[in-house]
């Protein structure tokens, strides 16, 4: 099967590593992949390396008619079998585009939770997603509840959830604490993601303040435009020299293995994959109540396998990671429940065929 992709991210986050699982997955299943994205930055590198071939050729906005133009003339070139969109802010422009060129399969992969927007674009993306999209698919069932509600109509059948999968590399641990000056038994709260609001990293400095986690350590892998407000909001609860920010790493999987904790504090998430690698590697985690998580952490009468708590609720935070300092051994039971979970229920091989399955219908 021919199929192409429309990956429009700047950079190698979340979203663009499960594109990468699944492009691995596809080519190795024999199928050609092409990419429509940023053909000479890390991700258009990172997709050439997975076997996929990558063209500049991309929407760039509703405003933006010629990339449009050129993106449809790609499509029709290429005449894929199916072809899956990735950006919900290109979902318009690129699903016209798709219909032109006469592409059979138009499926849009929906990672979070989202909103129309003011009324013009969102009486353009309720009809794109109805008349011009075949499928959706979701990767948790909150952001699927959350399509439904947001766009009346849209048939419940056309809505497919499919679990992301991981598959953490194998590394040894980060030397962090000789890397960061910190003391043998210091302990680290390990956090990964953009620096902006939604990720909620202020949450977690200010649950770092607790008396109760005066030993504790909160390291956060990524970067983004909040990292000065960070830094300041460290340094005016005394607590800066406990807050470290490592900005953009490609060895989550070390930094994970070097933590003794993980903390999501996110105000908005679909299925968070940063949640996913922690659990994997067995780390006891403290997350909001937000998109996937329950479905990741588990409700009764399962196994419990991480603490959850309220969105937006930074003693909630504090409480629970005091927990899992205070009692090493359910924080390693939960630990050891949560990579029993992804192994079982959030496999690659899972999402590639449930994937494949859904762009070879029609």
């Amino acid at each position: 099967m021919r199929i192409a992709i429309h990956a429009d991210g700047r950079s190698v986050r979340g979203n663009e590593r499960q594109l990468l699982l699944i492009v691995n997955g596809l080519v190795a299943r024999g199928h050609e992949v092409h990419i429509s994205g940023r053909a000479h930055n890390e991700v258009g590198r990172a997709f050439a390396a997975a076997g996929a071939r990558v063209c500049g050729a991309r929407p760039r906005g509703d405003l933006d008619p010629f990339s449009a133009f050129h993106f449809a003339l790609w499509l029709r070139r290429l005449r894929p079998q199916a072809l899956l969109l990735t950006s919900w802010k290109r979902l318009v422009v690129a699903a016209v585009a798709a219909r032109l060129a006469r592409v059979p399969r138009v499926v849009l992969r929906l990672g979070g939770m989202h909103g129309l927007g003011r009324p013009l674009r969102a009486a353009m993306t309720r009809a794109a997603l109805r008349r011009l999209v075949h499928a959706v698919y979701v990767n948790s069932g909150d952001v699927a509840h959350h399509l439904a509600a947001l766009v009346p109509g849209l048939e419940s059948a056309r809505i497919v959830c499919i679990h992301n999968g991981i598959s953490l590399p194998a590394m040894p641990p980060a030397p962090l604490r000789e890397q960061l000056g910190l003391p043998a038994g210091a302990l680290i709260v390990l956090g990964a993601g953009g620096l902006e609001r939604r990720k909620g990293f202020d949450l977690a400095i200010d649950a770092l303040a607790d008396p109760a986690l005066a030993d504790a350590h909160l390291v956060v892998a990524g970067s983004g435009p909040l990292r000065q407000q960070l830094q300041a909001q460290a340094a005016r609860l005394g607590i800066a020299e406990r807050v470290h920010l490592l900005g953009q790493r490609a060895d989550v999987a070390a930094l994970l293995r070097a933590a003794d904790a993980f903390v999501l504090p996110s105000r908005r998430e679909g299925m968070p994959v940063a949640l996913m690698e922690a659990m994997a590697a067995g780390l006891p985690v403290v997350a909001a109540r937000v998109g996937g998580v329950s479905e990741l952490l588990g409700v009764q009468p399962r196994e419990a396998a991480g603490w959850s708590v309220p969105v937006n609720d930074s003693a909630a935070l504090a409480a629970a990671l005091v927990q899992v300092f205070a009692d090493s051994e359910q924080a390693r039971a939960r630990g050891e429940a949560a990579a029993r979970r992804v192994r079982a229920d959030f496999t690659v091989d899972g999402m590639v065929s449930g994937v494949e399955r859904l762009l070879a219908q029609g």
